[in-house]
């Protein structure tokens, strides 16, 4: 108890719970990306199509997407350690599960109470960066966290490849059963305890908010299947359409939302939380439809799939700290739109590539990618929490976390509507429907930088 004390008490205490938190920032996106390169195994394994076994990725997306604001909002009213701790919980014994699936309708469900976890963390974890450290150093903290991010995505892949090639593909959730435990300790031993502020909880926006996203995401996953003017398709697509408008009337009315709506007054503060949400369907995209293509079109394996991936995310280890430092200084309005303009530049170049493109062609043009994802995300991230009041920055937080969450589930979504849509009438061996999934990647990437630039 002494060195805990110690600890707690000590002058770089902001640093030690840093790194303790930086541990289930790295679990939320590893997991979100390392089931993408073992799709067609898993698809093997249980002896069905990849368009089926996307649901492994897309219902853990869809559930942390759909619940994460609303454990922002429940950390302010019971403390963020406590939500946080739980959340580790949840996705340490959720992951057993998954490892041990029996089926794959098993794997998808279990995959969706893992997403519960994972809200709970990645909900937490900006409030609890940005209440213990100062604004002078804010900037630094979350480029940090970023960089820890980044280490994540850049893992998952490179992870799950390597398990999927040389192992069992199970392992890829059994690795995060010790690791949670390790975590779990670290947070609960250097986190200060917190007191909430008891307030009241919205349901209704939540259910509303779950079933939005969740008929929007069902529609887009299975068009190429059921037929785009299909009475299923087209019934969902409603459902959406009725659930956004009756969330935003919602959340404008209830006496404490789930969605702070009136944050978004801040013209800032809703470009980029704007800009966030379109970034993040821009990467999930790339990092979705790389492995498909490396594995089906030019036959590569699980491990060369996750390696096909290392150049987007590797250079936010290093330049994610040091383009969250430079927001300090500069306007992230110029940082951020910097950089989605060159991610924009290489998915262009992706576009353009032959029709059997050589690797060297994809990693270049994935390099370049890579580098724009390292300056725009921790600018942008840091100018999100530094536009709320103190008091409002655990909503605030959930809202970062939904924008980054509901970004990657309707880049998974969107990008595999578009290329199972076209590989019908293509084939599976052709580049044409990666394609045009990275020409809709760059126009989406020319909108972010737009409102990027436009934000002040």
């Amino acid at each position: 108890m002494a060195i805990v004390q110690r600890i707690r008490e000590s002058e770089r205490y902001r640093w030690y719970a840093l790194a303790a938190v930086m541990l289930g920032t790295v679990m939320g996106p590893l997991d979100g990306s390392i089931a993408n390169v073992a799709l067609t195994t898993i698809g093997r394994a249980f002896s069905t199509s990849v368009d089926n076994v996307e649901w492994v990725l897309l219902s853990y997306l869809l559930v942390t997407a759909s619940t994460v604001a609303l454990f922002g909002r429940l950390g302010d009213m019971i403390g963020q350690k406590r939500i946080y701790l739980i959340g580790f919980a949840v996705f340490g014994a959720t992951s057993l599960s998954c490892a041990l699936a029996p089926s794959l309708l098993f794997l998808i469900v279990a995959r969706a109470v893992q997403g519960i976890g994972s809200a709970m963390l990645v909900a937490c974890t900006p409030a609890i960066i940005t209440n213990i450290f100062p604004t002078r150093e804010r900037g630094r903290a979350i480029g940090m966290n970023g960089a820890a991010v980044a280490a994540g995505l850049t893992a998952g892949p490179l992870l799950g490849g390597f398990i999927v090639t040389y192992y069992d593909w199970r392992w890829i959730f059994l690795i995060n059963v010790p690791i949670s435990i390790v975590a779990l300790i670290a947070a609960a031993t250097v986190l200060r305890p917190e007191t909430g502020q008891p307030a009241k909880f919205d349901l209704l926006g939540a259910l509303l908010s779950g079933v939005g996203l969740f008929s929007l995401t069902l529609a887009l996953s299975r068009a190429h299947v059921w037929g785009w003017i299909s009475p299923a398709t087209l019934g969902l697509l409603v459902v959406f359409a009725i659930a956004l408008p009756i969330f935003v009337w919602v959340e404008r009315h209830a006496p404490a939302p789930m969605l702070d709506l009136t944050l978004f007054e801040n013209k800032t503060f809703a470009f980029s939380v704007c800009a966030s949400t379109l970034y993040f369907t821009a990467l999930f995209s790339v990092i979705f439809t790389v492995p498909i293509v490396a594995q089906v079109v030019l036959g590569r394996n699980g491990f060369q799939a996750g390696l096909l991936l290392f150049p987007i995310t590797a250079f936010n280890v290093v330049l994610a700290p040091i383009a969250g430092a430079l927001s300090d200084r500069v306007p992230a309005r110029y940082v951020s739109t910097f950089g989605s303009s060159v991610f924009a530049l290489g998915t262009l170049v992706l576009v353009f590539l032959p029709h059997q493109p050589p690797v060297w062609m994809i990693t270049a043009a994935l390099f370049v990618c890579g580098a724009g994802t390292a300056v725009f995300s921790q600018p942008n991230n840091s100018t999100i929490m530094g536009n709320v009041p103190p008091d409002r920055r655990g909503i605030a937080a959930g809202i970062l976390a939904t924008s980054r969450t509901t970004g990657q589930l309707l880049g998974v979504a969107i990008s595999g509507a578009i290329y199972f849509i076209i590989e019908r009438h293509t084939g599976p061996h052709s580049f044409v429907p990666a394609r045009a999934v990275f020409g809709s990647v760059c126009f989406i990437l020319l909108a972010t930088s737009a409102i990027s630039f436009l934000r002040d």
